[in-house]
């Protein structure tokens, strides 16, 4: 009696059907081909050049089934922020960071939850150099129907400037003629924020 040698084939699994654990052990596999060490790591490298691609067909496809996921994941954090207090301490957690000072329009529905998160100035907050324009435009493009504001201070300082109360002054008019509610505006830094709201500056 003779032995006989079974193959074992490892049976192709589609994309589609793979749960988070099986695309990132894929995506694993890819990287090392590659020598690309970490998923953080590639997606950096998408970022600056998106041409950049070292991953084959099904590769990219595990990548981008994982990025929809994260997104996915975000966006329904993002919804959740329904009350300044929320949307404060998200604003706080994830630009406190931030060595340049960074103005955000934050847009919400008629049911109150964010829809989109906007840069819309980067460098000294000033009024004479914010675009009223790209705020309203955040506003309109995602059809929301109010906004918050809000902006970073490096130096952890949450004290508004005369700078930052005369661009809410400003924006707060705008909005009124613009019928959108101007909700809150908000200063971040070292974790922690300030709420124009809160403290009666608008």
């Amino acid at each position: 009696m003779t032995n006989e040698i079974k193959k074992i084939v490892k049976q192709e699994v589609a994309v589609s059907e793979m749960d988070r654990d099986q695309l990132l052990d894929y995506l694993k596999d890819q990287l090392q081909k590659k020598h690309v060490d970490t998923i953080d790591e590639l997606f950096a490298m998408f970022k600056d050049d998106l041409t950049s691609v070292v991953l084959d067909d099904k590769g990219m496809q595990a990548y981008l089934a994982i990025l929809r996921d994260e997104l996915a994941s975000k966006a329904a954090d993002l919804k959740s922020l329904n009350s300044s207090s929320a949307v404060g301490q998200y604003l706080a957690d994830k630009y406190s960071g931030l060595k340049q000072e960074e103005l955000h329009v934050i847009c919400v529905n008629n049911a109150n939850k964010v829809v989109s998160d906007t840069m819309v100035s980067k460098g000294t907050i000033d009024k004479s150099i914010v675009d009223f324009r790209a705020v309203f435009r955040a506003a309109i493009e995602n059809n929301a129907s109010g906004f918050f504001l809000a902006h970073n201070h490096p130096s952890g300082k949450l004290t508004p400037s005369s700078a930052d109360q005369d661009l809410v002054e400003k924006l707060y008019a705008v909005s009124k003629l613009m019928r959108i509610d101007f909700i809150d505006n908000f200063i971040v830094g070292n974790g922690r924020f300030l709420s124009f709201r809160e403290e009666t500056l608008m």
